[in-house]
């Protein structure tokens, strides 16, 4: 009697817990339901015990775009399954509608990395206007590919508010995060945008600065303030990319100072260290931006300070006092004891001088050995082992000083006696037989090495106190065709015809020569032809017709009297020879007298 109670006990316990099983769901009745479109099952299921039937439901749910879910799926953020709550993200994500933003933002929290990069991704999709502050948070999300698909999502909002935070990871380690928030500058915008994307064409990815370009070219007209600063850049990529954007927004300035570095710019980024001359000349007409064109001989880029340098002397003495008043203040250290010094320099006082010798203290690598500038100004011996030495290079520091050479008139002390006064035999020192002869030739051959970059203080050095200087410079410049030589040239010749000197081997003659310009003809004539004088007319005569001597005939030796020179020269293979003479006309005019046949 007393195990009756139990026994019936336990069979109503069994009875009822079998019909609880029987009631149980099941993922069958998930895809019934789904395929009946029955929401309120399904969101009933969301509460079942079974992880499987939650997340079944949750993915039906989204498939089903089921709208008055979207409570119930966030909801399941708590759950404690992975699982689940990543099936609730994809469905409020598979919803997607503006309901789903908030639970969406939420998510963007969530500790599972896959639930936070469907969350950001399904924002982008959606251009949650207010997920912007949002994402921007979750830019600094630990996870890589959610912070890449973050950027993607704010480019694809686009709202300006975004650029500020996707600027600032352009400094990211991560290649792939620059350059997803490069593109999505480029279409947030703003300022910001501009200025962050600028910096990035620098990047050490080229990739990067492909993307960064495209967005600047997107962001059109605002890119351009930023791209034209960018010009001027001492990084090389930053001025390529920064021509580049100028170039896609169609921006090239033509005119003013952007012109100017726009100009510098392009030269700098070719593949050559050379002088572009077509550049020099369209810098040379901006003659209203001077002060621009000083500003970039004191840049970091030496393409820049080259290129303006030389327009700057194409241009001439309108850009002196511009120079001159930024080496005022602009040049410090050994650069302004040299500067200083051009006081003494040869053809000083001189504006080409003062000039050239501002611009040349203003490079910020300016650098001198002050030990070797010692040795080069004490001339003679000491001078000559400084300037033949393999690591000697006449940069523009140490042409004043090889120019100073080329007046060195060194000479070696005389022989000792054999005796003294008293008969003794002398012990002779070892004198040193250096003879400044060398360190002019020498010097001469450095200047030439030089070229341009010698050409303004040689230009000075032509009217140097010092005949030897004033006429191995007007020799180089004649031998280097420097065509602004012709005017001091003429005028140094003029100077000397009119007091009467006798030029015949004058550097200045034979230098107006090489330059070969028909101003100065009536100069020449006005001297008594040498042999290069003789074979130049000659083969002006004879086009085609080769001198190869000139021999002089001068019976009197006296300089008023007529010349000779017996011509020897080739035509068409053939030697041949002429006599010339030269006759003083009532002019004053040296001709060949008689005049030279019009034929061979």
């Amino acid at each position: 009697m007393k195990r009756r109670p139990f026994i019936l006990f336990t069979m109503i316990a069994l009875t009822f817990s079998l019909g609880l099983v029987g009631c149980s769901r099941t993922i069958d009745d998930i895809a019934k339901w789904q395929a009946k479109g029955d929401t309120e099952k399904l969101m009933k299921a969301l509460a079942d015990p079974k992880t499987e039937v939650r997340q079944g439901a949750a993915t039906a749910l989204g498939e089903l775009k089921a709208e008055p879910a979207i409570d119930a799926l966030a909801a399941l953020f708590n759950d404690a399954e992975e699982s689940v709550v990543l099936a609730s993200v994809h469905a409020l994500a598979a919803i997607g509608t503006e309901s789903t933003i908030s639970p969406l933002i939420a998510a963007l929290k969530l500790d599972y990395p896959r639930a936070r990069n469907t969350a950001a991704v399904s924002l982008g999709e959606l251009k949650a206007v207010a997920a912007v502050a949002p994402l921007c948070e979750a830019l600094d999300d630990s996870d890589e590919t959610i912070q890449c698909n973050t950027a993607i999502a704010l480019g694809r909002i686009g709202e300006e508010a975004a650029s500020e935070a996707l600027a600032r990871k352009l400094s990211s380690r991560t290649e792939r995060l620059r350059l997803e928030c490069a593109k999505a500058l480029g279409l947030t915008g703003g300022e910001v945008a501009a200025a962050g994307l600028t910096g990035a064409l620098a990047d050490s990815s080229g990739t990067v600065q492909k993307a960064a370009i495209a967005s600047l070219i997107a962001l059109g007209k605002i890119s351009e303030p930023y791209a034209l600063e960018a010009l001027r850049d001492e990084e090389k990529a930053t001025r390529k990319g920064a021509i580049a954007v100028i170039k896609g927004i169609q921006a090239i300035p033509l005119v003013g100072t952007n012109a100017i570095w726009y100009n510098l710019a392009k030269v700098s980024v070719d593949t050559s260290d050379a002088i572009d001359s077509a550049t020099v000349a369209k810098l040379a007409k901006m003659k209203g931006e001077t002060a621009t064109l000083v500003e970039a001989c004191a840049h970091e880029v030496a393409d820049f300070r080259e290129h303006a340098f030389r327009a700057l002397e194409t241009i001439g003495k309108p850009g002196a006092a511009a120079a001159i008043a930024a080496a005022k203040n602009g040049v410090s250290g050994n650069a302004a004891s040299w500067y200083k010094a051009r006081q003494q320099w040869e053809g000083n006082p001189s504006w080409l001088i003062d000039m050239w010798a501002a611009l040349t203290a203003l490079n910020p690598d300016f650098e001198i050995d002050t030990a070797k500038l010692a040795a080069m100004y004490r001339k003679g011996r000491p001078a000559f082992t400084t300037i033949v030495s393999p690591d000697f290079t006449p940069s523009r520091e140490y042409i004043p000083a090889l120019i100073a050479l080329l007046g060195d008139e060194t000479v070696p002390p005389p022989e000792q006696a054999d005796y003294d006064a008293e008969g003794m035999p002398v012990i002779k020192k070892t004198i040193d037989r250096f003879r400044g002869e060398a360190n002019q030739q020498m010097a001469q051959t450095k200047l030439i090495a030089a070229g341009e970059l010698a050409t303004y203080p040689l230009l000075a050095a032509i009217e140097s106190k010092n005949e030897l200087v004033a006429g191995h410079a007007a020799d180089i410049l004649g031998s280097l065709g420097e065509k602004r030589a012709l005017e001091p040239m003429m005028l140094v010749l003029g100077r000397k015809i009119a007091a009467g000197e006798e030029l015949s081997h004058s550097p200045f003659y034979n230098a107006l020569q090489k330059l070969d310009d028909p101003a100065a003809e009536p100069l020449l004539l006005k001297v008594r032809p040498n042999p290069d004088r003789a074979m130049h007319i000659f083969e002006r005569t004879y086009a085609g017709v080769r001198a190869i001597s000139a021999e002089t005939q001068d019976a009197t030796g006296i300089a008023s009297q007529p010349i000779g020179f017996r011509l020897g020269y080739i035509n068409n293979g053939k030697v041949g020879e002429m006599e010339i003479t030269f006759v003083k006309d009532a002019s004053g005019d040296w001709k060949p007298t008689p005049a030279l046949p019009d034929s061979l």
